[in-house]
């Protein structure tokens, strides 16, 4: 039975990763909150639109490097804003202006629409709430309060940062060899769907390359992956390993058993 109380907005927000690669964003404001808001959109591949009076001179320096995808429209918010999104042409609104009234209409206007909402705090009750990130090519690590206090988030992103300055690089290199590896497969012809969706799983489920990430040998990682792709596609040798993982399954077993 679900309570019938209504869930606070300061709690309980839903952690995601949302691709926004070549999808239209709309912005609001030409400040520096929405200078920050644009470089991480822009750096995450998605299509910028931002309108304001004025703009920060970082904003239309922004422009000169990706004009293909940023777009800076120099007016106040107009109904024919509004418009737009209510036709839904934004995937993303961001409300970052410094004229609250206008925000919250903007949140108002896509949420009638149905388009999601994002800002960096609770404050408009928008749909997402931006935390703190590094992102060092396809590792990103985030922190969120909630969007109740962004001060600590960035502290806890800067000590989390600090902890894994000498580990990260190793981290960044093995990811992006496993990347390479993926890419491989989704465009080899020899592998089906099925296949696809079986060896991703072997990889996302496989002891091996968790215990061989854990003790920072990715060496021994590479190698695990290398050898599920060819053992995938070896009967023999694919019988083999799960004979091999139902013995060490079983083996685990009797001696968790063994020490309760």
């Amino acid at each position: 039975m679900t309570s019938s109380q209504p869930v606070s907005p300061l709690f309980n927000l839903y952690p995601v990763n949302l691709k926004i690669g070549g999808r239209p964003v709309l912005v609001s404001g030409g400040g520096k909150q929405a200078l920050k808001e644009v470089i991480h959109l822009i750096d995450y591949g998605a299509r910028v639109e931002v309108v304001s009076p004025h703009f920060a001179s970082e904003l239309e320096e922004l422009k000169v490097a990706h004009s293909s995808r940023l777009i800076l429209t120099k007016r106040p918010l107009s109904n024919d804003d509004h418009e737009r999104i209510t036709a839904r042409q934004f995937f993303l609104v961001v409300p970052a202006a410094k004229d609250i009234a206008a925000n919250e209409l903007l949140v108002k206007t896509a949420s009638i629409a149905g388009v999601l909402t994002a800002s960096s705090d609770f404050t408009l009750g928008c749909d997402i709430t931006f935390g703190e990130t590094v992102k060092r090519g396809h590792l990103k690590m985030s922190v969120s309060t909630d969007g109740i206090s962004p001060a600590l988030e960035r502290a806890l992103i800067n000590r989390l940062e600090g902890m894994l300055v000498n580990d990260i690089d190793n981290y960044v290199l093995f990811l992006n060899s496993h990347a390479e590896k993926l890419k491989k497969l989704l465009i080899d012809e020899k592998f089906n769907e099925a296949d696809r969706h079986n060896i991703f799983q072997d990889f996302a489920h496989s002891d091996s390359i968790y215990r061989a990430v854990s003790r920072g040998n990715f060496e021994e990682a590479r190698n695990i992956i290398d050898h599920q792709i060819t053992t995938f596609f070896n009967p023999e040798e694919r019988e083999i390993e799960e004979e091999n993982f139902g013995a060490r399954s079983a083996t685990n077993k009797r001696t968790s058993q063994a020490t309760q």
